[in-house]
């Protein structure tokens, strides 16, 4: 009973957050893109020990990080999901350019030319979202991608959740298979999480 009404929950979380995305233009979503990708080349600098980082293509109301990929290009290997019988596997990708079009119309890196990676070596997984909580909590589209795929992470690995700064809240359901997220990046800022602290 406890798991159906978590459940609803959080479509009614997914809803709202969803409703707020389609009150914002593409123009401001895109301000707000280049401003988070600032934040977040800024932050990467300062953390040694970053080689790795698994990224992702956006979907039209999520926040697009191919300036990042590009602003650190040579400099740090980047790694993009495909989904292929129904898991994510991460793959080394140069330039965002050459993904195309995949499941779920998302460009996607081809097997045949990027290579797979495994996600022990990623030590940077910023993950998209419809919504996040303060304390890491992550809010998906309800497709499980990533939360079978996050605890495959390194223990040391950070798993920042990325979104704009509408679809953070002070709470959100969580139920057991939920995996909660080090950091939030946002464009006012990266900050770790309660599970970041502990």
């Amino acid at each position: 009973m406890g798991n159906q009404r978590s459940i609803q929950e959080k479509q009614e979380h997914r809803h709202r957050i969803l409703r707020s995305l389609a009150s914002t233009n593409k123009t401001l979503r895109q301000d707000w893109s280049a401003l988070l990708c600032d934040k977040l080349s800024a932050w990467v600098s300062l953390n040694r020990g970053i080689e790795v980082i698994a990224t992702y293509a956006p979907l039209d109301s999520e926040a697009d990080l191919s300036a990042l990929h590009l602003s650190l290009l040579g400099h740090y290997q980047f790694a993009y999901p495909r989904v292929s019988q129904g898991n994510l596997s991460f793959h080394l990708v140069r330039d965002p350019s050459e993904l195309s079009k995949g499941a779920f119309n998302i460009r996607e890196p081809d097997p045949r030319y990027h290579p797979s990676v495994s996600l022990g070596k990623v030590d940077l997984c910023l993950c998209p979202g419809i919504g996040f909580a303060r304390n890491g909590a992550r809010l998906g589209r309800g497709k499980a991608y990533y939360d079978s795929t996050l605890p495959l992470l390194a223990a040391k690995a950070f798993r920042m959740g990325v979104a704009f700064d509408l679809q953070i809240s002070d709470y959100l359901p969580v139920e057991d298979h939920d995996v909660c997220m080090t950091h939030i990046a946002t464009p006012s800022g990266i900050r770790p999480t309660l599970e970041g602290l502990s």
